[in-house]
């Protein structure tokens, strides 16, 4: 009897919300530039500014554009970068707990983040950052992590020294 193949359930990417901060420091940069141009009786070289905030905020769109999420029946795979990539990947027999984190301006855009605690002493925590449908996601890595953990015969042994 051959084991079951590993079937993507869920892919996702961090939403932009988690730069918010970042984009309206580019619009008050580019406002200062607008302004600036004004006050300086038009001087056309000062709107070349314009391409600073401009690029800050397209390199902080695109570095977390670049990152994504994978959940498969068997991990969790998670990718970053554009240019250069590295990806790093969860055994989900290695998870151990699971925290929702949703901050008032994220849930008010239905999103949060998954901070998944691990038995890897290389990765002991994950982060999800700013994903939407967390909770569904976090049932999803719970009953995977079961089903995993069943077909490996793992238990997860905690001491509580005294």
């Amino acid at each position: 009897m051959s084991a079951p193949e590993e079937t993507l359930l869920w892919r996702g990417r961090p939403s932009q919300w988690i730069n918010l901060g970042a984009y309206l420091l580019c619009l008050l940069l580019a406002a200062g530039v607008v302004a600036g141009y004004a006050f300086a009786r038009q001087q056309p070289l000062i709107l070349a500014g314009l391409a600073v905030p401009a690029l800050i905020a397209f390199a902080v769109w695109w570095k977390t554009r670049a990152q994504v999420y994978e959940l498969t029946t068997e991990r969790l795979r998670t990718s970053q970068g554009a240019l250069s990539r590295r990806t790093s990947e969860l055994e989900l027999y290695r998870v151990r707990d699971y925290t929702v984190v949703e901050p008032f301006w994220l849930r008010l855009v239905g999103c949060g983040s998954l901070v998944i605690e691990t038995a890897d002493r290389s990765t002991p925590q994950v982060e999800i950052r700013a994903v939407h449908g967390v909770n569904e996601l976090k049932e999803l890595v719970r009953t995977h992590t079961e089903r995993r953990r069943q077909a490996r015969g793992v238990r997860d042994l905690e001491i509580n020294p005294q």
